[in-house]
C-alpha cells in the first residue's frame, strides 16, 4: 500500500489519537495491490476476474431491478471458518479465546448487532445493512477428523512473504489442504512484508478451489483481547467484506484521499474515502449536497460501524453464485462435511502445550489443552513428578519440586471415543543451584563441552555445534564451531549452545567475554546470532545487551567469503559484555541467582547454507563476597575444636576446581588435596584422618574456582 495509514475502528475519538501514533506505520489493507500483482504475473487471471465480475454485477443489478434486495437479505448463511495460526512460539501464537473473540465480532458486525450503530449519522440509519451471516469454527477437518477450527503451524512463514503463494499450501499440509470452497481460511501471521495489516482476494481472482483464496491478517488485528485490541478488531470484518466481493467505498484501489470514486454499490455515495473520522457537516467532499458514508466498514476511517443494505445484498449475491465456489460454503452437504450441522461422528485428537518445558525446582508450569474435539469433550491430565499429579482443568498449573526429567500425558474424550497423547521426557526440572561458581572459564582445551552444557540442533542433517581441535583463539588449539560451510544448503536451521548454570548468588559486578570468528557466505546473507540469558534455569530467555550481531561480527572478523572459514589469528575478535550491560539484562542488577547463557544461531531462511561460526574462551568474572560465598555453598567444619579428626562439608558442582590445604601457623602446608568425596552435589573431606596432627591451631584453605575461603581449626 502506498499510503501509510491506520485502519482503526471505534467511536471514541479521544482514545484514537494515542493508538494511531503506535500503529501509524501499518497499512490497513493491501487487497487491490495484491490482486494487481497476480494479474501482472498471470494475464489470464485478469481475464478470469473480469468475466467473473460481470456475472456478479449482473446478478446484483437484477436483484435490485426486481426489488428482491430485501428478500435476498432475509436469507441466512452459515460460513465454516478455520484459523491457521502461523507462529514461532512468540506472541503471534494467539490463544483460542482470542480467536473466539474474533468470531463473536464477525457475528455481531454481520448481523447488525453492534450497539455502536447508534452513532451512525441520520442519513444512513435507515439503510444499515443486516448481512445475516453466521460464522462458525469448523468441527471437522478435510480428512474427517475432529477439529476446533484453530490449527497451529510452527513455521518461519509467520513472517509472511506476500509474493510467495506456495505458503498457503505449506501451512495446510499438516492436515491436508483446507479447500476454500468448503472453509473460509484465515492465516494469522506475525508480519507481512508489504507492511499491510491484512489482505485477501475478491472472488474470481483465482481459479475455483485455489489454495490462495484466503485471508491473511496480522495477529495483532485478530479480536479485541490478547494481542488484539478494540481499535484493530474490525480489520477482519473489512477483509471478509473483500472476500465477499466488496470494494473500498472509493473503488478498487488501496489509496484513499486521491480522487472521488465509486464502489459499484448503489446506496454508498461517491467518496474519496477517509483516514480519520469527520463530522456529518464536513463529509460532503465529492458532492456538497450529499453526506458520504465514512462510517462504512469498507472505508479506512476509525469510526466504521456499518454496511449498507445494498452491500449486504452484494455479499449475499457472492455467496449464491458459483464464482470461486462461494455457493458451496453454506450448502447443507458442506455444513455436514465441516461438522457445523450436528449428527456427524469423529474421535478427538489430544494435543497440549505449555508455557515452559524447562524450569527450576520448586517452580510451576502452566499447561493448556489444545485438543481437537469437534464440539465438546472432556480431558484428563497425568503429570509425572508434578503436583498435582492429575487434573481435569483446561489450563492446570503444576509445580515440580524434584530435579529430573518428566513425562506428561493428556487424554481427550468425546461421545465417539478418546485419544491419549503422551510426551515422554517433556519437562526438565533443574536444581537451581546445581551450578559452576564465578569466576569461571571455558576454553574447550579438554576437547569436551563443559559439564552440564547442552547442544541443540533443531534441523537434523544440518550443521551443529561441535568441538574444533585445530583452531582456537589467542593461540589455543580448541574451540567450538558451527561447521555450516560443509553442509548442503539448509535454510533457516537453528543451532544453540547452552552453557551450564553459573552460581552468582555470592557474586556482584558480573562481566562476560568470549572470542568469535565469523564470515558471511554472501553479501546478502541474513543470518541471526544472539547471546541470551536465562535466570529461571533455561525456562525463558532474553537477549543480553551489548552482543555483536552477525553483520557486526562479519565486519569485525572475516567479512564475506564463499570459501569455508578457517580463521587466522587476526580474525578472532573478543566480545566483552560489561557488568553494566549485564545488569541491564537481568531483573536483578547484581545477578544474585543461578544463571545460564546460550549462543543462538539461525541461518538465513532464503539464502540457505551459511559460513562457519567459531566461539572460544568464554569467561565470566565478578566480585565475590566471602561470607556470602561461604553461606551459598553451605560450608561447615565439625567438630571444631576436636581432639581427633574433623570433617569439612560443602556443596560443589565442579570437582576439578576444588583444592583443600591444611596450613600450620608457621605457613607450612601440612596436608594438600584435590581429591574429595562426592555424594551427589555434597562434598566432604576428613582432616587429620590418621590422628597425625599435633595439638594446636591450623588454617584450612578451601579454594573453589579461584574463590578462597580460610577457616580456623583447633586440635586439642
Amino acid at each position: 500500500m502506498k499510503k501509510q495509514v491506520l485502519f482503526i475502528l471505534t467511536v471514541s475519538s479521544l482514545t484514537f489519537s494515542s493508538k494511531a501514533q503506535v500503529n501509524s506505520k501499518i497499512s490497513p489493507c493491501n487487497t487491490f495491490n495484491e490482486m494487481e500483482n497476480v494479474f501482472k504475473n498471470d494475464p489470464s487471471a485478469k481475464k478470469r476476474f473480469d468475466e467473473a465480475q460481470v456475472i456478479l454485477k449482473n446478478n446484483y443489478e437484477n436483484k435490485l431491478l426486481n426489488n428482491t434486495s430485501q428478500k435476498a437479505t432475509a436469507i441466512s448463511y452459515t460460513i465454516p471458518v478455520v484459523f491457521h495460526i502461523l507462529h514461532q512460539n512468540g506472541s503471534e501464537k494467539i490463544g483460542t479465546a482470542q480467536v473466539n473473540d474474533a468470531i463473536n465480532i464477525f457475528n455481531r458486525d454481520y448481523n447488525k448487532q453492534n450497539a455502536d450503530t447508534a452513532a451512525v449519522i441520520s442519513s444512513f440509519k435507515p439503510i444499515i445493512g443486516d448481512v445475516k451471516l453466521t460464522f462458525k469454527l469448523a468441527e471437522k477437518d478435510p480428512n474427517g477428523n475432529c477439529t476446533n477450527g484453530i490449527i497451529y503451524h510452527e513455521t518461519p512463514a509467520t513472517n509472511w512473504d506476500n509474493s510467495d503463494f506456495s505458503l498457503y499450501a505449506y501451512t495446510g499440509a499438516s492436515t491436508g489442504r483446507w479447500n476454500p470452497t468448503k472453509y473460509l481460511n484465515i492465516y494469522v501471521v506475525k508480519t507481512i512484508n508489504s507492511g499491510a495489516a491484512g489482505y485477501t482476494f475478491l472472488p474470481g481472482t483465482w481459479p475455483t478451489g485455489s489454495q490462495s483464496d484466503a485471508i491473511v491478517i496480522l495477529s495483532t488485528y485478530v479480536g479485541s483481547i490478547g494481542t488484539g485490541n478494540s481499535f484493530t478488531s474490525r480489520a477482519l470484518t473489512h477483509e471478509i467484506g473483500h472476500w465477499l466481493n466488496l470494494k473500498h467505498t472509493w473503488g478498487g484501489t488501496n489509496n484513499p484521499l486521491v480522487s472521488c470514486g465509486d464502489d459499484g454499490i448503489t446506496d454508498t455515495p461517491i467518496t474519496k474515502g477517509y483516514t480519520s473520522c469527520p463530522t456529518a457537516s464536513t463529509s460532503k467532499i465529492c458532492n456538497t449536497l450529499i453526506s458520504e458514508n465514512y462510517q462504512n466498514y469498507m472505508d479506512y476511517s476509525y469510526c466504521s460501524v456499518m454496511f449498507t443494505t445494498n452491500q449486504a445484498t452484494a455479499m449475499q449475491n457472492a455467496l449464491s453464485t458459483t464464482i470461486s465456489g462461494r455457493n458451496n460454503l453454506s450448502s447443507p452437504a458442506n455444513l455436514v462435511f465441516t461438522g457445523i450441522t450436528p449428527g456427524y461422528t469423529c474421535t478427538p485428537l489430544a494435543d497440549l502445550t505449555s508455557n515452559k518445558t524447562t524450569i527450576c525446582s520448586g517452580s510451576s508450569i502452566t499447561y493448556t489443552d489444545m485438543s481437537q474435539y469437534g464440539g465438546t469433550g472432556s480431558i484428563a491430565w497425568v503429570f509425572e513428578g508434578g503436583s498435582p499429579a492429575t487434573s481435569t482443568a483446561v489450563s492446570p498449573v503444576v509445580t515440580y519440586n524434584t530435579p529430573g526429567t518428566y513425562s506428561v500425558s493428556l487424554t481427550a474424550t468425546n461421545a465417539y471415543g478418546s485419544h491419549t497423547l503422551s510426551k515422554i521426557s517433556y519437562i526438565t526440572v533443574v536444581n537451581s543451584w546445581s551450578s559452576y561458581t564465578s569466576p569461571v572459564s571455558h576454553d574447550f582445551e579438554s576437547g569436551l563441552f563443559p559439564w552440564l552444557s547442552l547442544v541443540t540442533n533443531s534441523n537434523p542433517g544440518s550443521g551443529t555445534w561441535q568441538i574444533n581441535n585445530t583452531n582456537g583463539a589467542i593461540g589455543t588449539a580448541f574451540s567450538i564451531y558451527l561447521n555450516n560451510a560443509s553442509q548442503s544448503s539448509t535454510p533457516d536451521h537453528l543451532d544453540i549452545f547452552e552453557t551450564p548454570a553459573y552460581d552468582f548468588h555470592a557474586t556482584t559486578g558480573i562481566s562476560m567475554s568470549y572470542y568469535y570468528a565469523y564470515a558471511k557466505k554472501s553479501a546478502t546473507q541474513a543470518d541471526t546470532f544472539k547471546l541470551q540469558i536465562s535466570t529461571d534455569c533455561g525456562g525463558t530467555w532474553k537477549n543480553v545487551v551489548g552482543y555483536a550481531s552477525c553483520t557486526t561480527m562479519a565486519l569485525n572478523s572475516a567479512g564475506t567469503t564463499a570459501t569455508p572459514l578457517i580463521p587466522t589469528p587476526s580474525q578472532w575478535k573478543q566480545q566483552i559484555i560489561s557488568s553494566s550491560f549485564m545488569g541491564a539484562t537481568s531483573p536483578n542488577p547484581n545477578l544474585k541467582q543461578s544463571v545460564k547463557f546460550r549462543f543462538y544461531f539461525r541461518s538465513d531462511d532464503v539464502v540457505g547454507s551459511s559460513n562457519n561460526l567459531y566461539i572460544d574462551q568464554i569467561n565470566l568474572s565478578g566480585v565475590v563476597g566471602i561470607n556470602e560465598f561461604e553461606n551459598s555453598i553451605g560450608l561447615s567444619i565439625y567438630p571444631n575444636p576436636t581432639n581427633s579428626s574433623s570433617t569439612v562439608d560443602f556443596n560443589i558442582y565442579n570437582k576439578e576446581n576444588v583444592k583443600i590445604k591444611i596450613i600450620d601457623l608457621t605457613g607450612r602446608i601440612i596436608e594438600e588435596t584435590d581429591k574429595i568425596d562426592l555424594n551427589g552435589n555434597q562434598a566432604s573431606y576428613t582432616i587429620n584422618k590418621n590422628g597425625q596432627l599435633a595439638k594446636g591451631i591450623y588454617l584450612i584453605n578451601l579454594e573453589i574456582n579461584n574463590n578462597l575461603i580460610t577457616k580456623k581449626l583447633i586440635i586439642q
